[in-house]
């Protein structure tokens, strides 16, 4: 459709220059044939006017950006009957005129020829045909006048003429079509850019805006006025940044910003204005680039901005949360050191600073009675108690866990510490409604002072933590204030967990096995396995010193493992039909893994799964009894027996029974050392022995010393005894498996410190 736009706009020249040019010739060859001059000057005249009025007609032509077959046919016989009519007469007259008038006539055409080309050369067809037909009248005229060599070489000339004229119509037409189609393009590009920034403004949180030369805003969007609250009109020629004012912290910074940069005329980009919009504080991002007209005279600023709200609150939540625990919103163990120092750097040497460090008793058995959930519920409620016991000036901040520190800066003389510990041990006793349950807790308070205690906060806290263990140490639900001693307590505790890690590596962990003996027989059942630690430079340390080491640092998995894996490898070797026996720790109930550790020990062993018995006790149930009873399904199903250790120390035992069937249960030390004194104790074995008899179940009695014990256990019916009295725990080099004879009275130890702390895996 360009093409015949093209036509359209020089149609009103070309019928004008037409019948300029017609009536000169007829004015100037009037004489020679006056009728027909005047007849075809009055038929050019209403060609040209009926040209001149169909091109007013169509324009604007339609939107259409190429020219249907039709339209470009009919521009071609429009040029075909132009070029006729025009053509007709000066033909005609070549014939008729010689000298200066057939010379005119010769220019005329000749102008003719080049000027209809020129015009019809974006539609190539129309200017070809015109080109034919008055190259062809032409030569047709000239050969009627006469045909000698001087006519033909017009005619050649007229022929070499028209050729030209279509090369150059051609190329014309090639770089007219190129010029569109770019064109086209760039409006294509326009309109997409048009509807990208329309979609950009109605679908994004940003939108644009833009000012005149007097930095007044213009052409305000909808999405702006939304944005600020206004409508459109309340915001068009208003200055630029006066919309923004607010007295929000960071807001007369970024307006100078702003201010500055629209003074100079110059660009910029992602400057961040804080302001409050009918009370809402946000944050926009406002980026905006300087235009100049062709002088180099400022016309305004075209820019976007960005609700960078959400991002921003964001940045201050997460900037929150990097100095705040996320479950109760306390200070965590970052803010509090740097608040710490920041009181020891104000206050100096002199300035005495109290630093509290609590410890939750019994927040794990309501963590594993009542799951993770009712844990996090106890421990905000915690923290909110914690709020309102605290004074103006204290900060109270969580470490982790149940672990809580507390930072006074006022009121940290000795009594008034004092007094406040004995508040918070108060207050945190009462019950915590949990579940619809009454739930207790108590806890357990270290003290230290700055400066005497520590003059950094490393120092302050790490001695705090002393005192907070010796609190624990001695009864737990009361506080210690910390002496020198305990520093060097801590030390020594923690360089033996260091020397614990290390210990399997450096095959400093072995076991001693202690049989168990038939009660009937007297012959040798099985062993259970015993852990012992070889200190290269302390000795032989015993268990109750280092398991409970091992259990607070999480080592007893990997320790445990070991114990499990050295255990089955040293039972394949006794005689078949011998049993070992080890013991599991509450924390392996919680790796979930354990199950395969069994069998991965098994099967590297060789030995069979009817041999391995695995001990638990009671605590196993309570810390997570689904948890743990799954696990003992897995570990029964690969025909492993599982024993009840230390049976009647709980408060579930009975319970216990009816949940798991148990292979074996094993009478503790503490009913086995009263036997023989106590009708009760002998009243509560002998029903122990029923119950198990009753289950299906084997009874075990541990911690045998004296015969009086063996006689009466017999007597009662347990199946198998353990105890000083028949074996000390032993190297396995210095097992035996024949038939144990009972010693006299005398020739019998008693159970010391090694078998009461007895752990093992």
């Amino acid at each position: 459709m360009r093409q015949l736009q093209a036509v359209d706009q020089l149609i009103p020249a070309m019928m004008v220059a037409n019948v300029i040019c017609s009536g000169a010739l007829m004015l100037l060859l009037f004489e020679v044939q006056p009728v027909v001059l005047s007849a075809w000057f009055g038929l050019i005249a209403l060609a040209s006017l009926w040209r001149l009025f169909q091109a007013v007609r169509k324009s604007p032509r339609s939107n259409r950006r190429w020219a249907s077959s039709r339209a470009v046919r009919k521009s071609t016989r429009q040029a075909f009957i132009m070029a006729a009519c025009f053509m007709s007469v000066p033909a005609w007259l070549l014939t008729q005129t010689s000298d200066l008038p057939f010379a005119s006539i010769v220019c005329l055409i000749t102008g003719m020829l080049w000027a209809g080309g020129l015009v019809l050369n974006s539609v190539p067809s129309a200017a070809v045909v015109y080109i034919c037909v008055v190259s062809g009248m032409t030569i047709a005229g000239l050969l009627a006048k006469n045909a000698d060599r001087y006519h033909f070489f017009l005619c050649f000339l007229f022929l070499i003429g028209g050729a030209t004229v279509i090369r150059s119509v051609l190329r014309h037409a090639r770089l007219f079509i190129g010029s569109q189609l770019q064109q086209i393009d760039l409006e294509d590009q326009s309109e997409l850019i048009g509807v990208l920034l329309k979609d950009y403004e109605e679908q994004a949180s940003d939108w644009l805006w833009e000012t005149d030369a007097d930095l007044r805003y213009k052409n305000v969007s909808d999405r702006f006025a939304e944005a600020l609250g206004r409508s459109p009109g309340e915001i068009e020629r208003v200055a630029f940044g006066s919309l923004l004012v607010s007295d929000v912290p960071g807001n007369p910074e970024a307006r100078l910003l702003l201010r500055a940069h629209a003074r100079a005329h110059s660009t910029f980009r992602d400057v961040v204005v804080p302001f409050d919009v009918t009370g809402d504080l946000r944050w926009w991002s406002i980026s905006g680039r300087s235009f100049f007209d062709e002088t180099g005279a400022f016309s305004g600023y075209r820019g976007v901005c960005a609700d960078i709200t959400a991002t921003k609150r964001a940045e201050t939540r997460i900037a929150h949360l990097a100095h705040h625990d996320a479950l109760t919103d306390l200070p965590n163990r970052a803010l509090f050191s740097a608040k710490l120092d920041e009181a020891l750097a104000e206050g100096g040497s002199a300035t005495r600073i109290a630093v509290l460090s609590l410890d939750l008793d019994g927040f794990k058995a309501v963590n594993d009675r009542y799951g993770h959930p009712a844990g996090d519920t106890l421990l905000t409620e915690v923290a909110g108690r914690l709020r309102r016991i605290v004074e103006r000036g204290d900060l109270v901040a969580r470490f982790g866990g149940d672990e809580f520190v507390i930072l006074r800066t006022a009121f940290t003389q000795t009594l008034e510490v004092e007094t406040f510990a004995e508040r918070l041990i108060a207050a945190l006793r009462a019950p915590f409604a949990i579940e619809g349950d009454e739930v207790s807790v108590g806890v357990s308070i270290g003290v230290a002072f700055a400066p005497f205690d520590g003059q950094t906060s490393e120092s302050l806290l790490r001695n705090v933590d002393a005192a907070l263990y010796r609190a624990k140490e001695e009864g737990r639900g009361t506080y210690r204030f910390f002496a020198a001693e305990m520093d060097h307590t801590l030390q020594e505790r923690r360089r033996l967990i260091q020397d614990l890690r290390l210990a399997i590596a450096r095959n400093e962990l072995v076991l001693y096995f202690q049989p168990y003996v038939g009660s009937e027989t007297g012959l040798v059942t099985g062993c259970e396995a015993l852990l012992r630690w070889r200190h290269p430079d302390r000795g032989m340390i015993a268990p109750a010193e280092f398991i409970p080491l091992a259990e607070e640092s999480g080592l007893i998995v990997d320790i445990g493992a070991w114990v499990i894996e050295e255990a089955c490898r040293e039972a394949a070797t006794w005689p078949d039909g011998q049993r070992i026996s080890v013991n599991v720790s509450p924390l392996q109930f919680r790796d979930r893994e354990l199950p395969k550790t069994i069998l991965a020990a098994l099967a590297s062993s060789g030995l069979s799964p009817s041999r391995l018995e695995v001990e638990v006790t009671e605590t196993v149930l309570v810390a997570d009894a689904s948890g743990a009873l799954d696990i003992l399904r897995q570990v029964r199903a690969l025909g492993v027996r599982i024993a009840l250790d230390d049976f009647g120390t709980g408060y579930s035992s009975l319970s216990y029974l009816r949940t798991f069937p148990f292979d074996k249960i094993k009478i503790d030390k503490s009913f086995v050392d009263d036997l023989a004194e106590r009708r009760d104790t002998q009243v509560i074995v002998q029903a122990i022995r029923d119950i198990a008899e009753g289950l299906g179940m084997s009874i075990t009695a541990e911690g045998v010393e004296t015969l009086e014990q063996a006689t009466h256990l017999r007597e009662t019916g347990c199946h198998e005894l353990q105890g000083y009295l028949y074996s000390r725990p032993k190297p396995a080099a210095e097992l035996s498996f024949e038939r144990v004879n009972e010693p006299r009275m005398n020739e019998a130890g008693t159970d010391g410190e090694w078998e009461r702390g007895r752990a093992s895996a």
